[in-house]
């Protein structure tokens, strides 16, 4: 638990957090309550089954290592056809160049993204505060998941 300026990060350990001695759902999502150390509020979140949680979390990886792997091809390609001079009117090669840079640009600012996403994702989402009556907020201030 990290207690900074106004809010409180609490790293849970998910096995611990799920019903039935610690074992995650057998199908869809299941809504945990606990009580926050810090605090003292009841609070939930929404635990994955272990097989939809492992399918997302390989997806993520999955899209990363295609998009890092298709700088294997994209790159080499924009470098070479970049350097070439081309004929005046000639859109198609301009056009051509245009899709790599774009290709080029996804695949660094998002295939970064998606191996973080791969590695923070864990299956546990859906933070709220357990009201006196048993309703749940949507936002709860002052705590992260993670």
């Amino acid at each position: 638990m990290t207690a900074g300026v106004g809010s409180t990060t609490v790293n849970w350990q998910v096995s611990r957090m799920a019903a039935g001695g610690g074992r995650r759902p057998r199908k869809g999502d299941e809504t945990v309550d606990f009580t926050c150390p810090r605090c003292r509020k009841t609070l939930s979140v929404a635990v994955e089954s272990l097989a939809k949680a492992r399918i997302k979390y390989e997806i993520y990886r999955a899209l990363a290592w295609l998009l890092a792997l298709s700088l294997l091809v994209t790159l080499p390609m924009l470098i070479h056809l970049g350097g070439q001079t081309v004929e005046e009117g000639d859109d198609g090669a301009v056009r051509v160049v245009g899709w790599l840079v774009l290709a080029v640009a996804v695949a660094v600012i998002v295939a970064p993204g998606f191996f973080v996403a791969a590695g923070n994702y864990s299956g546990v989402k859906k933070l709220r505060l357990v009201r006196p009556g048993g309703g749940r907020t949507i936002w709860v201030q002052g705590h992260r998941l993670f």
